[in-house]
């Protein structure tokens, strides 16, 4: 009797790891990427879930027969898991407002696809930049940051306690802020290229009104920012990797 109630106990704080677990990875970024079967992602958060919950147990509350504290307790862990997920989530776009800036300044605005990372219409180079940042997370290994941050989150968020629901919101609503304001930063060189390319044509159709500037600018307008992101695209990725790794450490000890 003794070895089913401990398998049932495993069992039940198995099912509290996973659902905070499951949470995290329907939006943390590269866990929920759609590149990644679904399959895939499953037995990778189910395996994971498995290893986890035995370093857990002094976190996890002792079994209920309750089915109502169960569900209670699960629908709780679920939340906190998507708050998880939905924090780098949110780190994430920066990297959308830098790639806007981008295909401003070279005029690939309307050369637009289906990104399969956000599942939203963007543009080329939003795409190109959303790849490039999340193989760099994975590089410097800042999605096992993400991971240890779900691990200590139960610091945070002790199991079957009350949420601090407006807390949570409050640090979402500065996150997303932070991110755009970042993004901006990063991306204002390409803002500044296209005031001062804007201007000079103004000024340029006002000196010379026989002359097509459209004609002329457009090309050079391409290379120009297609050269600035060549330049800067090194330091805005590492700007981006600091940042998202000094939001994440917040979670880490």
């Amino acid at each position: 009797m003794d070895w089913q109630q401990s398998v049932l106990a495993e069992v039940y704080h198995f099912l509290f790891v996973f659902a905070r677990l499951g949470g995290a990875f329907l939006f943390m970024p590269f866990y929920a990427s759609t590149y990644i079967p679904r399959k895939i992602r499953l037995i990778f958060a189910l395996g994971l879930a498995v290893v986890l919950t035995p370093l857990l147990q002094d976190e996890l509350p002792a079994p209920s027969n309750n089915a109502l504290l169960l569900f209670k307790g699960i629908l709780i862990e679920i939340t906190v898991g998507v708050f998880l997920g939905v924090f780098p989530y949110f780190l994430m776009t920066a990297i959308d407002l830098i790639g806007v800036n981008v295909s401003m300044a070279t005029s690939f605005s309307n050369a637009t696809l289906l990104d399969p990372q956000t599942k939203v219409q963007s543009t080329v180079l939003t795409a190109f930049l959303n790849l490039c940042a999340l193989l760099l997370i994975v590089v410097t290994g800042l999605h096992h940051v993400m991971i240890g941050a779900v691990v200590e989150s139960y610091q945070v968020f002790p199991v079957n306690q009350a949420l601090f629901t407006e807390d949570m919101l409050q640090m979402l609503t500065t996150t997303l802020g932070s991110a755009f304001k970042y993004g901006f930063q990063i991306g204002s060189p390409f803002i500044v290229m296209v005031v001062l390319m804007y201007s000079a044509m103004g000024v340029m159709s006002r000196l010379m009104p026989q002359l097509n500037i459209i004609f002329i600018v457009m090309p050079l307008q391409v290379y120009l920012g297609l050269a600035l992101l060549m330049i800067s695209f090194p330091m805005m990725m590492w700007w981006f990797l600091a940042f998202f790794q000094e939001s994440m450490y917040q979670f880490i000890k």
